[in-house]
């Protein structure tokens, strides 16, 4: 009887093994082994049988390499719905196709899927063929307790139940850095006590998180949530002609669905951080507590997200009214679709904001190194980069970096309750939830400001010199960009200097801004610097740093 109970439990054991070790070595994979993309040079015709793209092109050469590669359906990435018809032709995006495969008699391996993006590429009917990646999210949660405690000064304070846990809005030096070297430091935040004295937010401004999913019944962000006003709720109609069916609440691309529930808590940390319900008694307080939050769940319950989901997240986000999108994930490869759908952004006017990621190197993560993209790395509580955050890593740094935030030890809401606030995560995904928050705010205040201006207002009244000094150097570095931001020093700018950028430049210049740096007048006054000073000193120490217009790195 015991050699049978033994020879069960083995074989147990064994099959749970084996099942657990496929499942996570398809979920851990970097591309998808279901589908690849190819843009090709004309427009592929469509079935008058099927109304779908036929896989028959009536380009010979192409055709036999379909077959050869066993591709059993071919779809659109990206469809032109409600968006921009001139941007979306001069991308070319109506040619950027999805190439499907059949599982059950798919590819032996991954180097035959390979070898096929590889042939398609060759073949003189397309443009590029490429893997559909994957990526994660920029963050990792805590439980762990810290002793927070609060020090009032003559600011706005809102009366939120869990503020006191929010270091980065005003830091009181209660919580360790996770970094060593350095002690908390009193003032080490984004100033927003002072900040929303001067501005609270509009819901006239849509911030959309691409992300995890947010829990949208959440009493502290059910009142913020975006809702389509243009389409029917469960008519199964899609009433807005937007490409999407029922999508009230915003749209699931990691399921393909109208329900974009979260699935494993980071994207309603993200969304409380950005924009919680502000002075409600209940929970957090967001930087912009009167934004809307679009929800496009763009990462599945395990935390991977196809490169074909971000990408159609982000036009999405762009065609159905998003003014700022936070993404705070990130991939290790690159991709052309990716970029495109960045470029769409870009060519529309909105604001990417994205996380460097945590692996505490100097790789470049996609999208935060896409030019255009306003890339976010971490601090502490310190003010120093983030080199180990509560779980681990470190932030990243490197030459495409904008400006750090902090990201360690960020409290926000429990996907799974609406009642426990001991949950925190860490990472560059929380820096970049608060500068998106930033930008939220400065758009209240002034609806009509561009996003290039919104970065260089970001950017120009960071504060500087507040690390390392091996890392944080003068004027722009890679550690740290332009510095650690600061709501107030934000909204107190004096901006009417700036111009828009209207001269591309590379990847690696700062999206697009570090030549015209050298160029441009500074615009602050000396009555911010002043202001700074003689507000936040009885909780901070200013910086030697003037606030005003960096010099840029020297190329």
């Amino acid at each position: 009887m015991k050699k049978i109970f033994l020879l069960i439990f083995v074989f147990t054991i064994t099959v749970f093994i084996t099942g657990s070790s496929k499942t996570n070595i398809k979920e851990n994979k970097n591309f998808s082994s279901e589908e690849f993309f190819v843009k090709t040079k004309t427009i592929l015709p469509v079935s008058e049988a099927t109304g779908k793209i036929s896989l028959q092109t009536g380009l010979s050469s192409l055709d036999d390499i379909i077959r050869k590669y066993r591709v059993t359906g071919i779809s659109k990435v990206f469809n032109l719905d409600n968006g921009n018809k001139n941007i979306y032709d001069k991308l070319g995006m109506e040619r950027i196709y999805s190439f499907s495969l059949n599982n059950d008699a798919g590819y032996s391996d991954d180097e035959e899927l390979k070898d096929a993006v590889k042939e398609f590429n060759k073949n003189e009917n397309v443009e590029y063929s490429e893997l559909n990646y994957k990526g994660y999210a920029a963050g990792v949660k805590g439980t762990k307790f810290d002793r927070l405690f609060s020090k009032k000064i003559a600011y706005f304070e809102p009366n939120d139940e869990m503020y006191y846990k929010q270091w980065y809005l005003k830091n009181s030096g209660s919580v360790e850095p996770s970094s060593g070297g350095r002690n908390a430091k009193v003032g080490a935040d984004i100033k927003m006590p002072a900040a929303w004295e001067i501005e609270t937010g509009s819901d006239d401004v849509v911030v959309a998180i691409l992300d995890s999913g947010i829990k949208d019944d959440h009493p502290d962000l059910v009142n913020r949530m975006w809702i389509n006003t243009e389409e029917i709720p469960n008519n199964r109609i899609d009433d807005d002609n937007n490409g999407y069916v029922d999508d009230v609440r915003g749209w699931d691309f990691a399921y393909n669905d109208r329900k974009p529930y979260d699935g494993f808590g980071h994207g309603t940390n993200i969304a409380t951080v950005i924009g919680a319900d502000l002075n409600n008694t209940i929970g957090f307080a967001g930087i912009d507590g009167k934004c809307k939050l679009m929800n496009v769940k763009n990462l599945n319950d395990n935390n991977s997200g196809e490169y074909k989901w971000w990408a159609k997240s982000i036009k999405y986000a762009v065609d159905n009214g998003a003014d700022i999108i936070n993404m705070s994930e990130g991939g290790d490869d690159y991709s052309r679709v990716l970029n495109t759908a960045v470029d769409y952004a870009n060519e529309n006017g909105i604001l990417i904001v994205a996380a460097m990621m945590n692996k505490g190197d100097d790789r470049d993560y996609y999208p935060a190194s896409l030019q255009g993209v306003f890339a976010v790395g971490a601090t502490d509580t310190d003010d120093s980069r983030c080199k180990k955050f509560s779980w681990g890593g470190g932030s990243c740094y490197g030459p495409h970096i904008s400006v750090v935030a902090p990201g360690n030890k960020i409290y926000g809401l429990d996907y799974e309750s609406d009642t426990n606030y001991d949950v925190y995560w860490s990472g560059t995904s929380q820096s970049t939830a608060i500068v998106s928050g930033i930008a939220s705010l400065l758009l209240a205040q002034d609806k009509s400001r561009t996003s290039e201006e919104l970065k260089k207002i970001i950017k120009y009244s960071a504060k500087d010199l507040t690390g390392n000094p091996n890392e944080d150097k003068p004027g722009w570095d890679k550690y740290y960009g332009f510095g650690r931001v600061d709501c107030y020093a934000a909204l107190t700018y004096d901006y009417d200097g700036i111009t828009k950028d209207d001269n591309p430049t590379n990847k690696n210049s700062i999206d697009g801004n570090k030549d015209d740096l050298k160029k441009e007048k500074s615009s602050t006054k000396e009555k911010l610097e002043k202001d700074l000073q003689d507000d936040l000193k009885d909780n901070d120490k200013p910086s030697k740093a003037k606030t005003d217009s960096k010099p840029a790195k020297p190329e």
